[in-house]
């Protein structure tokens, strides 16, 4: 019996040492097998006043039957050769044992660095630029990290969207018309006349004369469009708001008619239909030209045929004051 005993003590414990040796020759073949990064593309995020965000889309593939994690981004950004800007982040992403996953990091690249940079090089149309930097990975077996290398090559617009305001002009009913819709909001006739006359030779009224008046008038302006670079571009306007004192919410526009811009740049009409009832204040403020001045709030698309690489009617959002001194009427 003893010697039974023995016998499969002894093969119980070659088994386990077989299960043991087996484990360990997988982990071992696992970690032999690196983790691999695939960088897919470098696109353009969007558009601001201020410069272009690009987005770089990448993923690492994890060959070991543990998960690892993705613990920082480190790259510079350069145009020929010359450093632009760094990149660092701590990403604390998660991979999945023998799974793939794919992460994305962002930066921006000012219009006036990009122009810097065309003026330097003497280029109207494009500039090459990099993105070099490392992946770095973490709780790996056998060793403790790892960083994985990467290089990818784009190119920039020479680009920088200048918009502006121009022309605004407040159309006045005429003073018959006002006077009609003074009077029916309650106020007598000859004060009615008398304040009519005020609005249109230009002098000051209060800003509480026009309130329970429904009287419609419009503000009428242009948006210019132009590129202070050289790139190929078209330019589209999605919508148009006015905020300003008075008006608790953005007034929209209709740009459904606005028509495309292109390279050579141009200019779109557009007219605001403002009504006493709902922006009296405002319509004082513009009579009067008086107060905080008024924001026009943009939102465009941009494409650049010449690089097709970028998705067309990438957004761009800004933001453009009006001197209330510059309305005319």
């Amino acid at each position: 019996m003893k010697k039974i005993n023995a016998f499969l003590a002894g093969l119980v414990a070659a088994v386990l040492s077989l299960a043991i040796s087996c484990n360990t020759s997988s982990v071992l073949s696992s970690a032999a097998a690196k983790p691999t990064l695939n960088f897919d593309k470098v696109s353009i995020k969007s558009l601001d006043a201020e410069g272009i965000t690009f987005n770089c889309n990448y993923s690492v593939k994890n060959p070991y039957p543990i998960g690892i994690s993705l613990s920082k981004v480190a790259a510079d950004v350069s145009c020929n050769s010359s450093k632009l800007t760094s990149i660092s982040a701590n990403e604390g992403v998660s991979i999945s044992a023998n799974k793939s996953k794919s992460n994305a990091f962002d930066f921006k690249i000012p219009y006036d660095s990009i122009i810097s940079f065309a003026k330097t090089y003497k280029e109207s149309k494009t500039l090459p630029f990099t993105v070099k930097g490392n992946v770095a990975l973490g709780n790996l077996p056998l060793i403790s990290s790892l960083n994985l290398p990467f290089t990818k090559n784009f190119d920039v617009p020479v680009f920088k969207p200048n918009l502006k305001i121009s022309n605004p002009k407040l159309v006045l009913p005429s003073v018959s018309e006002i006077t009609k819709s003074l009077t029916d909001g309650g106020m007598s006739l000859s004060k009615a006349g008398s304040l009519a006359k005020s609005i249109v030779t230009g002098q000051k009224i209060d800003e509480s004369a026009l309130s329970g008046v429904n009287l419609n008038m419009k503000l009428n302006f242009n948006l210019d469009v132009a590129n202070d670079g050289g790139s190929d571009w078209k330019y589209a306007l999605k919508s148009c708001g006015i905020k300003a004192d008075g008006v608790s919410d953005i007034l929209s526009l209709d740009t459904s008619s606005a028509s495309e811009i292109g390279s050579s740049g141009g200019s779109i009409p557009l007219s605001a239909t403002l009504n006493t009832m709902t922006a009296g204040k405002f319509i004082a403020q513009l009579l009067n030209k008086s107060g905080n001045n008024p924001t026009f709030s943009l939102d465009s698309a941009l494409s650049f045929p010449s690089l097709p690489s970028y998705a067309s009617n990438l957004p761009l959002t800004c933001t453009k004051e009006l001197s209330l001194s510059k309305i005319a009427r």
